[in-house]
């Protein structure tokens, strides 16, 4: 079986705001090198042709607009994979926009791969740890500084995961 297949909305944000989290990544998320800030669109497909995925990708982000969004909010996070606690900043503005983004990449020849059991919440992880109370606290002193990411998604990249870091295969532009 080959390296699965990911689809991530590339940030476009101010350069202090990247460095901001580049900064806070590397002191408090162990896995930042794997992958450059994003918001995971499509989680790993390891059993579908890699062309038919790519064709399916781009079709989507042809049909679909650039989306803003402004993050303000920090929440505690976790996943179906392991017990690790995550930091993600996630969307008050543009949050529906990328959430149906999401729905319509899993509409066809991704359908069967759409894990219904676990609601999609639009993020951009910061941290991660194995003590969620580290997290939580984080996630507080955050909010309470108040924290402000904003900028906008215009292309979509889609990789594969190989010597710890996400390899692009292909970008597609969304629409204007």
């Amino acid at each position: 079986m080959r390296s699965p297949l990911y689809t991530v909305g590339n940030l476009e944000i101010p350069a202090s705001q990247m460095q901001w989290i580049q900064q806070f990544r590397q002191q408090n998320d162990p896995r930042h090198r794997v992958v450059e800030p994003h918001f995971t669109m499509v989680f790993g497909v390891g059993d579908l042709d890699e062309g038919v995925y790519l064709s399916h990708i781009e079709a989507v982000a042809r049909a679909s607009r650039t989306i803003e969004f402004r993050c303000r909010y920090a929440m505690l996070g976790a996943d179906d994979m392991d017990d690790t606690a995550y930091v993600f900043l996630v969307p008050n503005e543009g949050n529906a926009e990328i959430s149906l983004l999401h729905d319509d990449l899993y509409r066809g020849v991704l359908e069967p791969y759409h894990r219904l059991k676990f609601p999609y919440i639009p993020h951009i992880t910061i941290a991660s740890t194995k003590d969620f109370m580290q997290a939580k606290l984080m996630c507080d002193q955050l909010n309470r500084s108040g924290v402000l990411v904003q900028g906008r998604i215009s292309s979509l990249t889609t990789g594969v995961l190989r010597d710890g870091a996400l390899q692009t295969l292909r970008t597609f532009p969304l629409s204007a």
